[in-house]
């Protein structure tokens, strides 16, 4: 018996419909490795730097950018398995191309395929003239801020930060990283509240599950008490406390209303997340970059979460580059509540080196977004080989 589409499929393929006749032969793929020194505390561990990948596709003499991160804490990770999975692309059509990329999803790494499919789309845009916000049927937007991010366990770090953010007009939307531990957790979000009030500042706390690690056996009643000690210090919505059953998050929200829960981990995919995720699990949903395993999915996805009646935001993976723009485009095309993914501060300087027209500028909020051709990406690439620590590259040689 054949299994009807479900409406998401149908969605899927009315975006696909746009882009898979789309001429123009691929003839190279362009990596560009940068190692970002940058150090983050989570609630699992440290980061001391990110592997960021710029990859630049080529077709008919035009070029389409996308950024993902290789990896974290691996400053000698090689290039090759990505060159490698690229050389199955090089010689086809755009619009097939993106077909046999979307073709490898739960194959290759999920940010892989995201990756190349965001590069693919940019390059679609710049061949038809249109922009790639259109193609996936996002023709309208809405003013979107973005998130001034906090990764400290330190409180004085982040009572500096928090002030910078309200000095520079960047304290609309504060993020801090959350640790699982209650007190510290709460003087955390007491030293933002400092200078940042709930009247001017809308505060999200991420506490990476920290309240109940995967495995780790915490009733559910204990994690309630948690959240709502995190309110009373003045948290206003809080993103992934703890591995959490379905049931369990809808009850959790239910018991720690005012407080916002944001699920994060049960978004991702995207494309297994349609078809799972339900009503009451929060009141506002994070569809995640580099997470996503594609960014047509995670527009179907934004649909389905409309549809349950609650808010959506788009998150980050520590972007530096051209897929922060991106992801800052699909965020105002979906009327995103807030994006988490800007450019950052010091650690995009070698990427703004690189840029010779962007569409979109997080130094200010609300972000500005001029729509153009593709995503609106132009980079020199003889600039962007000085900067990176390690290229790589496939050629279509047919």
């Amino acid at each position: 018996m054949i299994q009807a589409e479900t409406p998401y499929a149908q969605k899927r393929q009315q975006i696909l419909a746009r882009l898979v006749p789309i001429e123009g032969k691929i003839t190279a793929i362009r990596f560009y490795l940068t190692n970002v020194w940058a150090e983050k505390h989570f609630s699992f561990g440290t980061w001391t730097s990110r592997q960021h990948v710029i990859v630049a596709i080529h077709g008919a003499g035009k070029q389409g950018f996308a950024e993902s991160i290789l990896s974290v804490n691996m400053p000698q990770a090689s290039l090759e398995p990505w060159r490698a999975a690229a050389e199955s692309v090089v010689g086809l059509e755009m619009g097939q191309a993106l077909l046999a990329v979307r073709s490898r999803q739960g194959i290759w790494q999920e940010q892989l395929v995201e990756m190349l499919e965001m590069a693919l789309l940019d390059l679609c845009g710049k061949q038809v003239g249109q922009p790639a916000n259109h193609l996936l049927g996002l023709t309208k937007g809405s003013p979107v801020c973005g998130v001034h991010v906090i990764l400290s366990d330190n409180i004085e770090e982040v009572a500096q930060s928090a002030a910078w953010a309200q000095a520079n007009g960047k304290a609309a939307y504060i993020k801090v990283k959350l640790f699982g531990k209650n007190e510290l957790d709460c003087r955390v979000i007491a030293a933002v509240r400092q200078c940042c009030p709930r009247e001017t500042t809308y505060l999200i706390g991420d506490v990476n599950c920290g309240y109940r690690p995967e495995g780790a056996e915490v009733p559910l009643p204990q994690i309630e008490q948690a959240l709502k000690n995190l309110w009373a210090a003045g948290l206003d919505a809080c993103e992934d406390p703890a591995f959490l059953a379905m049931p369990e998050w809808v009850a959790l929200q239910s018991a720690v209303k005012p407080l916002s829960l944001i699920p994060d981990y049960p978004l991702r995919p995207s494309r297994h997340a349609v078809e799972s995720i339900c009503q009451g699990m929060g009141e506002i949903y994070n569809i995640h970059p580099d997470s996503a395993g594609s960014i047509l999915d995670a527009v179907v996805l934004a649909g389905r979460i409309r549809e349950l009646g609650a808010g959506l935001m788009i998150g980050d993976d520590s972007l530096v580059g051209p897929s922060a723009s991106i992801w800052q485009q699909v965020a105002w095309g979906l009327g995103a509540r807030w994006v988490e993914a800007t450019e950052k501060r010091n650690e995009s300087d070698f990427y703004y080196r690189c840029v010779e027209k962007i569409a979109t500028d997080s130094r200010v909020n609300p972000i500005t977004v001029q729509l153009a051709d593709g995503f609106g990406l132009q980079l020199n690439e003889e600039k962007l080989a000085q900067e990176a620590d390690r290229c790589a590259e496939v050629i279509f040689d047919g």
